[in-house]
């Protein structure tokens, strides 16, 4: 219901139209709050992974599931210091996960809601050499590391296991 929105809301309820605002506005229809504040300071998505581990749910680098949050680094200079120093720059929830291991997600990027997918086993390719399917969208302008592959850092499960 969000895709292509510009500003955040559930019902009457404004979040921030950010990628942070975006994925916890999507666990509040499931009255999950994403944001512990015992779980630390900073930015909210670094607050959102900090509750996670807080909470002693599913942290991992290679496999998603549908649900979960992506966490990102480096994709915006955040302190402008003009280096890819910045930790938990970005967050995303994964709608779907393919048999090939194409993950795609939904974010908050460049000022509405929208989609985009990773591949973690083809991390450094935009696209498949043979299908020209793609396997990472980019979230990043400029040179180096731009794709989502490259710049994820871990899947996170909000949920507790079955």
């Amino acid at each position: 219901m969000l895709l292509g929105q510009s500003r955040v809301r559930v019902g009457k309820t404004p979040f921030r139209s950010d990628c942070s605002g975006f994925v916890a506005a999507c666990y509040s229809r499931a009255q999950i709050d994403l944001i512990d504040p015992m779980a630390g300071s900073g930015s909210a998505t670094a607050t959102m992974f900090r509750t996670l581990k807080k909470r002693q749910l599913p942290v991992r680098r290679k496999r998603a599931q549908p649900g979960d949050l992506a966490f990102f680094h480096n994709t915006h200079d955040r302190n402008g210091n003009g280096l890819r120093d910045d930790r938990f720059t970005h967050v995303a929830l994964v709608e779907k996960v393919e048999r090939d291991g194409t993950v795609h997600f939904m974010h908050f990027a460049g000022g509405t809601v929208k989609r985009g997918v990773l591949n973690v086993k083809n991390r450094k390719q935009h696209l498949d050499p043979y299908s020209g399917k793609t396997w990472n969208s980019h979230l990043r302008q400029g040179r180096g590391r731009t794709l989502a592959g490259q710049l994820l850092f871990r899947f996170g499960q909000p949920l507790p296991p079955p």
